[in-house]
């Protein structure tokens, strides 16, 4: 889906014009970047949370020039979601078991 999805549909269950909502949207994901940024971890109640991982230096070989390459690592975004969006999705009931 695309952003002008969500615009359209926010403006349609809400009635706040497309601008607003667009100014809106743009600061909750500037505010949830800063925060995984700063903190690497956030958590949207009966959503999931997103956490930032950084991966291991390594090294792999590379059949083009038959070279060792060595890299630094990277971050990575993890999403883990919550049991309340599981049951949603799925209409199953987990965690009570």
């Amino acid at each position: 889906m695309k952003k002008k999805f969500y615009l359209e549909e926010i403006k349609a269950r809400t009635g706040i014009s497309k601008i607003v909502s667009e100014k809106v949207l743009e600061e909750f994901f500037k505010i949830l970047k800063s925060e995984l940024q700063a903190k690497g971890k956030v958590n949207l109640h009966k959503f999931g949370t997103f956490t930032a991982k950084k991966t291991k230096p390594h090294s792999f070989f590379s059949p083009v020039d038959g070279k060792t390459i060595k890299t630094k690592g990277i971050t990575k975004v993890y999403f883990s979601s919550s049991k309340d969006l599981l049951n949603m999705l799925t209409g199953a009931d987990y965690g009570n078991n």
